[in-house]
């Protein structure tokens, strides 16, 4: 057997070598003084990786901020209308027909009938959609927008901003509250038996009925009983994992729910009223008619064709379509989550509709704000930029993008190929509609539609938060 321990035969080129030492160059100290880096004489970048102990898959924390993950998340995600239209146009008569769910099938029929809508029908749908994302709408709200970029002192800005913040929060009670109703399921699922138990007990107290600052009850029952014995929960079980994180969700909506109610809203609009600048122009209108006209254009209704389509998603998700349906459904809330990000800088809507027999899906996404021809804003009116993609079930997918201003339009559309025969025909009944809308192109571009295009190539602005505060939690 070979003797691995006893190295008897030198390298190649290195038989020579193996027993000769090297002399030592009394210079060497001296040369290596003499060879500081000259930072003039740098011609590239180095290239080593200075985060390289960093990178994914090690232990570090991601560099990544959250504004990056959400640019990242919205290029990965897949497309809101295609994969509303994969499901509804495509695999729904697979879904239906195949039996895989009685009760999944009910509800897709019973979301097929709520799209049945006439022309005024889809109108007022939209018109809801744009109720619910311009909250802060209205001459009160534009008035404070004036005062807050004018030259008043800081005490109204900071009574401006505390009662936008309180006014918030008490027409998202309802919203708040299903949040803490979420937290709270999530943390008696996750903790022993015997103490879940006592838990939903307690969470049985909570009342759903309570709306606009009338949250008094709960608010009593959520600090008094349920956060203490929450509280005492940790300290004795010492559990740090998921239920903890749950925890400190759950104290932040409550701290949320507590600003929203009607005492501390009504306090801080008496504030803001007893100023000159804000008093003097309402005219005699009190504090009190004012909050009641709050209460009642701040309610929200509720949208049946919307929470149709959120059960419909939620058994998707549970694979009562079927489990190889699971990941559309996935996709689908991805969707529609990364449209509503707080880093999402455009209004958006979406139009599913069965108008006249044709059924299809529409989204919208508007730049209220957008620069105009040249870069031009206030000089030739307020321009708005609208990106529409819309798919019609047996006709194709449309892509159009448009820039408002002055009753000046600029228009790019895009056409399923099968139609660039009629592109002529195309133009002229959109120029009908245009003069109808006492409107006219500026300039019209029209071409088949090959690739559909990305939110972000639309609206470069997105990137302009690139510039702010990133952070990373």
């Amino acid at each position: 057997m070979t003797n691995i321990l006893n190295v008897t035969q030198p390298f190649i080129g290195q038989e020579g070598n193996l027993n000769r030492v090297k002399p030592q160059n009394p210079n060497d100290g001296i040369d290596m003084i003499r060879q500081i880096t000259n930072p003039s004489k740098v011609t590239r970048p180095h290239d080593q990786n200075v985060y390289q102990d960093r990178q994914a898959n090690h232990y570090s924390k991601h560099l990544e901020s959250n504004f990056d993950k959400f640019l990242q998340t919205m290029r990965n995600a897949p497309g809101l209308t295609e994969t509303y239209t994969e499901i509804f146009f495509s695999k729904m008569g697979n879904v239906v027909n195949s039996g895989i769910s009685e009760n999944f099938t009910q509800e897709i029929a019973k979301y097929m009938e709520l799209i049945k809508m006439s022309d005024a029908e889809l109108l007022d749908m939209l018109k809801g959609q744009q109720g619910q994302n311009l909250k802060f709408s209205g001459p009160f709200f534009d008035l404070l927008r004036q005062l807050v970029n004018s030259n008043v002192t800081n005490d109204l800005k900071i009574s401006i901003l505390d009662f936008l913040r309180k006014y918030d929060s008490m027409t998202s009670s309802d919203h708040i509250f299903n949040n803490i109703l979420a937290s709270l399921k999530n943390i008696s699922a996750r903790i022993p038996q015997s103490v879940n138990t006592q838990l939903n007990e307690l969470i049985a107290q909570l009342s759903s009925n309570e709306w606009m600052g009338n949250n008094s009850k709960n608010l009593e029952a959520l600090k008094n009983e349920i956060i203490p014995f929450l509280s005492r929960y940790i300290a004795i079980t010492k559990d740090l994992g998921v239920v903890r994180n749950l925890i400190a969700s759950l104290t932040l909506n409550v701290a949320r729910y507590e600003s929203g109610t009607k005492d501390s809203f009504m306090q801080s609009l008496r504030a803001l009223t007893s100023y000159s600048e804000i008093g003097n122009l309402l005219q005699g209108v009190g504090a009190e008619e004012l909050a009641a006209r709050f209460m009642a254009s701040g309610k929200n209704e509720g949208n049946p064709l919307v929470d149709q389509l959120i059960n419909i998603i939620a058994k998707g998700m549970n694979s009562e379509a079927g489990y190889q349906n699971k990941a559309v459904f996935h996709n689908l809330v991805s969707s529609v989550l990364i449209n509503e990000s707080v880093y999402m800088p455009l209004l958006h809507y979406m139009l599913p509709a069965n108008v006249n027999g044709t059924m299809f899906f529409s989204e919208l996404w508007i730049d209220p704000n957008a620069e105009g021809e040249k870069g031009q804003k206030d000089e030739e009116g307020r321009a708005i930029k609208l990106l529409i993609k819309f798919d019609i079930r047996g006709v194709g997918f449309f892509e159009t993008i448009i820039l408002a201003q002055n009753g000046k339009v600029d228009m790019e559309l895009y056409y399923p190929e099968k139609y660039a025969s009629k592109e002529l025909e195309i133009k002229d009944a959109m120029t009908q509609i245009m003069a109808q809308n006492s409107l006219s192109f500026r300039s019209l571009l029209m071409a088949r539609c090959e690739t559909p295009k990305s939110i972000s190539e639309v609206f470069p602005k997105i990137y302009e938060r690139r510039n702010a505060i990133n952070v990373i939690i």
